[in-house]
């Protein structure tokens, strides 16, 4: 049986189709995983977060792909769903991308529309800077000089892979 926090993980890796692994390294003295999924939870409302993670649960043991489940989750007859479901999932996503959580309805004290940047860990360690091959201004994990070397592949920082180019193309 899977925990909440791998229900989770599996959720946002299906959304965002990056690894579990790349999610939720073995080793991993940050857990955005926990963090996020504890700072969502009031914001969501505990029976909406359960019913989600439960309907993820439902499609993996359906063995649905994980483009099967995002599917499942995201659209509604070839659109866009309008969902609280699919709300919260593309809230998620946004979460994962940029560090920053957007409320996408009204839940107790939280209105729609409303935004929080979740941590200051959150934000440095955001996807959209893997996938840009970039940092945070005023944040780097690279070495004195990097500038001046090609970038690793976009498949390094992110396990998608990039198609044989090394970099960003300018």
């Amino acid at each position: 049986m899977s925990t909440e926090r791998e229900n989770f993980v599996g959720l946002s890796s299906a959304l965002l189709g990056i690894g579990k692994a790349l999610l939720a390294p073995s080793i991993d003295p940050i857990d955005l995983p926990s963090q996020f999924l504890a700072y969502i939870r009031p914001k969501l409302t505990e029976a909406q977060l359960n019913d989600l993670l439960s309907q993820y649960a439902s499609l993996v043991a359906d063995q649905q792909s994980p483009e099967q489940i995002a599917r499942a989750l995201l659209m509604s007859n070839g659109k866009p769903a309008a969902t609280p479901a699919a709300k919260a999932c593309r809230s998620i996503m946004k979460m994962w991308l940029l560090g920053v959580w957007y409320q996408p309805y009204d839940a107790s004290s939280f209105k729609a529309g409303q935004q929080w940047v979740v941590s200051d860990l959150a934000y440095q360690q955001s996807w959209a800077w893997k996938a840009a091959q970039a940092h945070p201004m005023g944040y780097s994990q690279f070495h004195f000089g990097y500038w001046n070397e090609t970038p690793p592949s976009l498949e390094a920082f992110t396990g998608v892979p990039a198609k044989g180019q090394q970099g960003a193309s300018s």
